[in-house]
């Protein structure tokens, strides 16, 4: 899969893909990463893509045709489908994920200041998609969360392919974990995970996640159809 950024902070994209798992698939050529920079295409002497908007209002934004031009030159290369990262997007989940996945280009584009000119949305975005409901700075690590979430979803990022279904993969968080040692200062493995009893154990661990859903997400758990096991577990929680 290749990813095409547009940003005018490459160096934050350069770096961050040279640690981990997503540097290995880079390396391995399993996805591709090209950053590109709107002041390269600005046609002002010191390079400036930004102004204040029109109307009124504070900050400033990315003009309409460095960024376009942009994106122009990244399609003359290669279809590619182009996604914003904003506040106002679409919420970022993993059904988005997994259906952008299956794109072989995706265009990401970050913004700055107060945004972008609207004509950029209108022109050349295919879908506005967003992380979360905050503001940060810049569109740099929303571009970074998409960009990793899906590559983890190709075939080969990770060699244990059942890593891949974790949280949210079943419509629940995924349940706690624990290691080495069984028994510490700071609390003890629960004697259900030492039982071997794997009846059990995949018991407690779907409590445990209809738990940690119903406490810190239960919008997931009334938009999920609940099969009868999940139903009388959810009931023996709410009776706790």
């Amino acid at each position: 899969m290749n990813f095409n950024i547009v940003t005018i902070f490459p160096e934050l994209i350069d770096s961050y893909i040279n640690h981990g798992l997503l540097a290995k698939a880079y390396e391995g050529g399993l996805i591709s990463v090209n950053t590109w920079n709107p002041r390269d295409f600005s046609e002002d002497k010191n390079r400036r893509i930004d102004d204040k908007p029109f109307g009124g209002g504070q900050g400033m934004l990315f003009q309409a045709e460095p960024v376009i031009k942009t994106i122009e030159a990244i399609k003359i290369q290669d279809k590619t489908h182009v996604v914003f990262v904003a506040p106002h997007g679409k919420p970022f989940d993993q059904k988005t994920a997994l259906r952008l996945k299956n794109e072989d280009n995706l265009t990401i584009v970050c913004g700055r200041y107060e945004g972008l000119d609207k004509r950029i949305e209108n022109s050349c975005i295919d879908e506005v998609i967003s992380i979360g409901d905050y503001v940060l700075n810049g569109g740099e690590l929303p571009a970074l969360v998409v960009m990793e979430t899906l590559s983890r979803l190709q075939k080969g990022f990770i060699g244990n392919e059942e890593s891949l279904l974790d949280s949210f993969s079943e419509g629940l968080l995924e349940h706690p974990q624990y290691t080495r040692p069984e028994k510490t200062i700071y609390g003890d493995v629960p004697e259900v995970l030492l039982s071997g009893n794997h009846e059990l154990i995949k018991r407690w661990k779907l409590k445990e996640s209809l738990r940690i859903t119903y406490e810190n997400r239960p919008d997931m758990i009334k938009d999920k159809n609940l099969s009868d096991i999940e139903i009388e577990l959810l009931n023996e929680i709410k009776d706790e």
